[in-house]
């Protein structure tokens, strides 16, 4: 197998801090999973924001807001369409995406009194003292040049929003603030928004990292990026979501969540002439499309998280 340059990521660090075998499954097994219902729908609301952003249709804002999706058929219709084909088109899902859209589009969505309105952009920070890259997506940003100010604005569609440092030293909220500060360097000030969309009263959760925040960020980062590029299958067992009380929670919740990567599967990869896994899926008719002259399909099976399967 080769050996490849692996980038950070806000999400690549939260995983890797969380639980070193989850970060192993999805990044180097690429194991597949499902979509659960939560994600699908912050991706259906992502959709309709971009949508309405970028075509600066604020009568369709306004309809949105006053009547919900049943205000522009055309929107209720891209809902719909998006449930039907990740197969989870119900009221629950339907009512709570209408929700989710009014909250988005109700919080201040055209960012009033800034310039230079932008929807989601991809960004590269990288440094060689301290050596780290990392890339990312931002959902929103818009700049007010009579506050000297830049705001980044992230879409949330989880059930709890941040609490402690999940807030205050949030990985996103630091990688967001100190691309900002490149890809506009003559802003001075910096704000990362978190727009929880279940939380209709108060959705906004805001951080203003410190420059003494983003300094340490920057070595962590470049901690981080160090590890993940000399990453082991044996370094993958070394910290368990399920041996700290704080991580327990992301192995099993309740009666639905199960973490993606507890039990044992088994599922289709295609990989490439130096052996490296391209992309997986559970159903081999998906990667057939993906085939080429110089890739083989093989069936694999995975045997479960070690800490609780052995053997």
């Amino acid at each position: 197998m080769s050996k490849k340059e692996r980038i950070l990521s806000p999400s690549r660090m939260k995983t890797l801090e969380d639980c070193t075998w989850r970060y192993w499954c999805n990044y180097h097994l690429m194991l597949p999973q499902k979509q659960n219902d939560g994600a699908m729908r912050g991706t259906i609301c992502h959709l309709v924001f971009e949508l309405i952003l970028g075509k600066q249709r604020d009568k369709h804002l306004k309809l949105l807001i006053d009547k919900g999706l049943d205000g522009v058929p055309s929107v209720k219709r891209l809902v719909i369409k998006h449930l039907k084909k990740a197969g989870r088109l119900n009221e629950e899902n339907y009512d709570l995406c209408n929700d989710m859209i009014v909250v988005g589009l109700n919080t201040d969505f055209w960012m009033n009194g800034s310039e230079d309105l932008e929807a989601e952009r991809e960004f590269l920070i990288e440094s060689k003292d301290p050596k780290y890259k990392c890339r990312g997506f931002i959902d929103k940003s818009a700049v007010y040049k009579n506050k000297n100010l830049v705001k980044i604005v992230d879409y949330k569609s989880s059930k709890y929003k941040f609490r402690g440092e999940e807030l205050t030293a949030n990985f996103q909220a630091m990688a967001y603030t100190i691309a900002a500060k490149e890809i506009w360097p003559d802003i001075e000030n910096v704000i990362a928004e978190f727009q929880f969309l279940r939380f209709p009263k108060q959705p906004v959760q805001q951080v203003e990292a410190s420059q003494d925040q983003l300094e340490g960020f920057k070595h962590y980062m470049a901690f981080v990026y160090e590890q993940i590029n000399n990453f082991t299958e044996e370094k993958a067992t070394s910290k368990f979501a399920a041996g700290n009380p704080k991580t327990q929670w992301l192995c099993k919740a309740g009666k639905t969540w199960r973490c993606p990567y507890l039990d044992p599967l088994e599922y289709y990869a295609i990989k490439n002439e130096k052996g490296d896994i391209v992309k997986t899926a559970f159903e081999k008719e998906e990667l057939i499309e993906s085939m080429t002259a110089k890739t083989k399909m093989v069936k694999m099976k995975y045997n479960g998280c070690p800490a609780h399967y052995q053997g």
